[in-house]
């Protein structure tokens, strides 16, 4: 499935994907899927996430292809998948998050339009 980034890829990443890094990082934090950044964690936080999430939109993954990886990343790395939510928050969490990947699509179609 997906390989989580070392450090030394997520550099890399970063600096391949600049312009699209620095435009989809305020979007992810305000995203901030666990609060982490709300809660005064440093800005590139998800970065682990952000890097992985243009290389997929890069590629022309689908909106339910990027609701898999987020879900999957969230429970894998930061151990909040679905199966950590409650049962009364379930539906709103998947909710959240198919959204989220249709909005990402959504920037990145308008993005790539913006700069081209």
């Amino acid at each position: 499935m997906w390989v989580h980034p070392s450090n030394t890829q997520i550099k890399t990443l970063k600096k391949k994907f600049n312009k699209h890094y620095t435009q989809l990082l305020p979007i992810i934090n305000t995203w901030d899927p666990i609060g982490l950044v709300g809660s005064g964690a440093p800005d590139d936080e998800y970065d682990c996430i952000t890097v992985l999430l243009i290389v997929l939109l890069e590629q022309g993954k689908s909106q339910n292809e990027i609701y898999e990886f987020i879900i999957h990343e969230l429970d894998d790395h930061f151990s909040m998948g679905i199966d950590s939510i409650s049962n009364d928050y379930r539906e709103q969490f998947i909710k959240k998050h198919k959204e989220f990947s249709s909005d990402l699509i959504d920037w990145y179609i308008s993005y790539k339009g913006n700069t081209n």
